[in-house]
């Protein structure tokens, strides 16, 4: 009668132990060989063994430990169940005069101690190292207590999902494939969708809140325990999945048919899901290759859908049959391709609206402009342009992109090379996000473009300068291109002159003089006040040659001259024609090219021609220039025919 209604047996549980405790053992050494043996290798060097300690203890930081956080259960939660995949095992085993509420418990409980033990004595030396040897101060026994946490929680889901998967399958081999299946299930699949709909739909922009709060989360393997802080929700989530986990494999091990063993699924119920569902990521994996391998386009993706779902078909029909003689069985890959095909028709007619879909002025909280939108970025008010005259140009510019959208896909994809994200946070609290890939003539065409950059309230947003306190600037500094110079600025109040001349630069500069191809005058570091937090601090934005504001600042206070290359640290110029130059990529030979040149001294002109030159890759070079300067450095560039001085063109 006490066999009957206890729940676990000690002949089992010992007889577990004594088999697979080499399991524990060679988990125990990898854990140790790969940590604490490390550190004691390296005793003489603290500083070395300060650092592997604080990595070995950031367990994302530490590659192996999640390898063998995977590799240990997954073999133990194989091999402890072996007996039900084989036929004469499992019948012999449930002879026995045990339950399999025993048997199930008592073999789940071994396992957890065969697990246990090597990351809790792993645990024990840590803490003496960390009292010990360890003297840092990034870590602290919280922190040890964290990656003992930690870990059990890994090992422990890795062990629970492999039990699970070994109660619906009767072949070890594809229990452990499907182990690792589900374990990444939610975040690849998750990604792959995605990747398929930005394909398909023109403007689709991914949530990314979706995978970082969801699939990237839902299991703990692929990261919802890295972070430096743990959500107590997650905590809550990890436990109750384990218990999930025990309570259906439990549930299905008592449903479970002996006679089963063997067969690839053993529940009938399940094995429709496990033929579509091997179909349908099979169909998305081969869509996407075909899309990308072949070519970008629709044609090709759906000829990819099509392969990938046939071969998944078979592939899965073949394990569930246990047989390669399953094509007189693809009938029923006939429903598949029929409501496959209804859902893309769907989607590639956008039936549901979401191509087109555009809010009105009225229903917009917030708009959103740049090259890159979650979620996120829309609901910092910090980042939303509110104005309603300043929402419609985004507003024009959207309808403007979806219009065109036949003329932008006929583009070949390579050329599409500039990223526009659109965003708006409604009234009723809902988001709309769109992102597209456009050429970069359409934007240098776009007057709403232009527009949108310059308004006055996009550049306050999109420059932090905006939003930092000056008296937190405890030093500026200026580091001009092509010198050793660095002018520094120390004094408060210049700092916040200095300051409030770069912000009226900002507000000043156009469209061309935001987007032009030139270097700066100079860079510019800011050192700050200690305990400044990290949204307190800025970028300031480097002297671009178009800052009149603060050129005549620095000339005010003496520090121009200094700040940056003028006519009066070059010697000379020489300009090029190199028109009739085919593949002209770089000026470093500036001597072997062919073409007319002209020599300048005048110091008038050089500043004009440092003004006008674009040190960067232009489309349509005309002419390349070189300064040299008194200190033996050179300084390169190039005109066209638009941007070239008069001088020059006249000459040349």
């Amino acid at each position: 009668m006490k066999s009957q209604t206890s729940y676990f047996n000690k002949t089992i549980i010992r007889e577990d132990l004594r088999r697979l405790w080499g399991i524990g053992t060679l988990y125990f050494l990898a854990l140790i060989f790969t940590g604490p043996i490390v550190f004691l290798i390296n005793v003489k060097n603290a500083n070395t063994i300060n650092s592997y300690f604080e990595t070995y203890i950031s367990i994302n930081e530490h590659i192996f430990q999640i390898i063998f956080a995977i590799v240990f259960p997954l073999i133990l939660g194989t091999i402890i169940f072996r007996y039900m995949q084989l036929k004469n095992s499992t019948g012999m085993m449930h002879s026995f005069p045990f339950t399999r509420n025993m048997l199930f418990n008592s073999h789940v409980l071994a396992s957890s101690i065969i697990l246990f033990m090597p990351i809790f004595v792993n645990f024990i030396i840590m803490f003496l190292i960390y009292n010990g040897i360890y003297t840092g101060a990034n870590i602290t026994a919280g922190d040890i207590y964290k990656w003992l946490f930690t870990t059990l929680i890994l090992n422990y889901t890795v062990l629970l999902m492999t039990v699970f998967t070994g109660m619906i399958s009767g072949v070890s081999f594809i229990q452990a494939i499907l182990s690792l299946i589900f374990l990444f299930l939610p975040l690849g699949l998750t990604g792959l969708i995605m990747l398929t709909l930005d394909i398909m739909l023109f403007g689709y922009a991914a949530n990314d809140t979706i995978i970082e709060n969801f699939a990237l989360k839902v299991i703990p393997i692929t990261g919802g325990l890295y972070g430096e802080k743990i959500n107590p929700l997650l905590i809550i989530w990890y436990i109750a999945l384990l218990v999930i986990l025990f309570l259906v494999s439990k549930f299905l091990y008592h449903k479970r048919n002996l006679e089963s063993a063997g067969d690839s699924i053993v529940f009938d119920i399940l094995k429709p899901i496990f033929k579509y569902g091997v179909t349908f990521c099979s169909m998305i994996l081969g869509g996407l290759y075909f899309s990308f391998a072949v070519t970008k386009n629709h044609f090709w993706l759906y000829f990819g859908f099509f392969i990938g779902a046939l071969f998944g078909y078979i592939i899965a029909e073949m394990i569930i049959r246990k047989s390669i003689w399953v094509f007189n069985r693809l009938y029923g890959f006939i429903p598949f391709v029929i409501a496959a095909g209804l859902f893309f028709t769907i989607i590639d007619l956008d039936l549901i609206g979401y191509e087109k879909k555009l809010p009105n002025l009225d229903e917009i909280e917030g708009a959103y402009f740049g090259s890159y939108v979650n979620e996120k970025s829309l609901k910092e008010d910090n980042l939303l342009i509110r104005n309603k005259n300043n929402i419609i140009y985004i507003l024009k510019l959207h309808e403007t992109i979806i219009n065109n959208k036949s003329e932008i896909e006929n583009i070949p994809s390579e050329n599409r090379n500039r990223q526009i994200a659109i965003g708006y946070k409604l009234k009723n609290g809902s988001i709309l996000m769109r992102e597209y890939s456009v050429p970069q003539k359409m934007v240098d065409n776009n007057p709403y473009i232009k527009k949108i950059y310059e308004l006055k309230e996009y550049k306050i947003i999109n420059n932090s300068i905006f939003r930092i306190d000056p008296n937190k600037i405890q030093i500026i500094k200026i580091n001009p291109m092509y010198s050793n110079e660095i002018v520094t600025i120390s004094n408060k109040n210049e700092i916040k002159e200095f300051i409030e001349a770069v912000k009226a630069d900002i507000l000043e500069e156009s469209y061309e003089e935001m987007t032009a191809k030139q270097e700066p005058w100079a860079y510019i570091d800011v050192e700050y006040i200690d305990n400044v937090k990290p949204h307190e601090s800025m970028i300031v934005p480097e002297w671009k040659k178009s800052y009149k504001n603060l050129e005549n600042w620095l000339k005010q206070k003496g520090y121009y001259e200094k700040a940056r290359i003028t006519p009066n640290d070059i010697k000379y110029a020489i300009v090029k024609n190199i028109k009739e130059v085919e593949n002209i990529d770089n000026i470093y030979d500036f001597e072997s090219i062919k073409g007319k040149k002209i020599e300048i001294k005048d110091k008038e002109k050089i500043e004009k021609l440092l003004r006008t030159c674009r040190n960067f890759s232009l489309n349509n070079k005309q002419y390349a220039v070189v300064f040299y300067l008194k200190d033996s450095n050179k300084i390169t560039g190039w005109y066209s025919d638009e941007n070239v001085p008069d001088f020059i063109k006249n000459s040349l």
